[in-house]
């Protein structure tokens, strides 16, 4: 929750901020702990997208994804990436006008955690006040 109000604080309302709480995020895994064999896949968390201008920010359960670096593609479209030698790993976040939250993460360097997954989640609330 402290993160969740630091972001909010950081990320000043304007004409072009957005903030939306999604749940329900489940979908497809492809991991090498699987052998690359599709699993069901999904997340039983809260994640809030926040979007302000140039500025980005996905948090799970008011966490940050840790090294994770957000920017916004257009006002309903985040991309994140870490990234360091050998070690990578992206996420692209689309909310439709529906409130269809579409997610895809591909981790590669991590051993056990490389995976590719395609994920659905439904947005639930706006974190704007």
């Amino acid at each position: 929750m402290k993160w969740l109000v630091a972001v909010t604080m950081l990320f000043s309302v304007s004409v072009h901020a957005a903030c939306w709480t999604v749940e329900g995020v489940k979908g497809s895994s492809y991991s090498e702990r699987e052998g690359y064999s599709r699993i069901d896949d999904g997340f039983n968390g809260k994640f809030t997208i926040v979007i302000d201008g140039e500025r980005a920010a996905v948090l799970y359960d008011g966490l940050d994804a840790g090294g994770m670096i957000y920017r916004p593609f257009s006002d309903n479209v985040v991309l994140g990436l870490t990234t360091e030698p050998g070690k990578h790993a992206m996420e692209t976040w689309v909310i439709q006008k529906d409130g269809t939250v579409l997610m895809t993460k591909t981790i590669s360097g991590f051993g056990g955690l490389d995976s590719s997954k395609a994920m659905i989640g439904k947005v639930t609330g706006s974190c704007l006040k």
